[in-house]
């Protein structure tokens, strides 16, 4: 079964949204200015490109996500809680499928890392690679637009 990055992206998009606190509100391609609080501003992820070896190639991307709450605290204590929750999981999110049904499967993210970006706003930044190789035919290139429009598409089904 092929992943798609899309998939990916969306598998995580749904583990946060899922381990939040309830009434948290999703913000992915821009803030509004009168945001919501508690809310989770997903920006767009970051991806990078490196052989891994003679015939196999890996892409990494980098996932940032902004915890926004009323106070730095809370916004300390919602990111933490959320990099606890990934960190016990073994650091494995659940893939979803297109429907958004469990696969079975497990994405590997590296331990997440916490920073303040301004008051009351905590950024949660993990990655995760994937490799392919070119002759096994299961590797589509893909523009990360497209597959962030598709994890958006997939999340706004649910």
């Amino acid at each position: 079964m092929d992943i798609t990055l899309g998939q990916n992206l969306a598998s995580i998009v749904r583990y946060i949204q899922e381990n939040s606190a309830p009434g948290t509100k999703l913000y992915f391609d821009e803030i509004p200015e009168c945001f919501f609080v508690p809310s989770i501003y997903f920006q767009v992820p970051v991806t990078s490109g490196q052989r891994a070896t003679l015939r196999s190639y890996g892409t990494a991307t980098i996932m940032n996500m902004w915890f926004m709450e009323a106070k730095d605290w809370d916004a300390h204590m919602r990111a933490e809680e959320m990099r606890d929750s990934i960190m016990l999981g073994n650091c494995e999110v659940p893939v979803v499928d297109k429907s958004g049904q469990d696969t079975g499967r497990t994405l590997r993210v590296t331990p997440p890392e916490t920073r303040r970006v301004d008051e009351g706003i905590v950024q949660l930044s993990f990655s995760f690679k994937v490799y392919f190789h070119p002759e096994k035919g299961v590797a589509k290139v893909q523009r990360l637009h497209v597959a962030w429009q598709e994890a958006k598409k997939l999340i706004d089904r649910r």
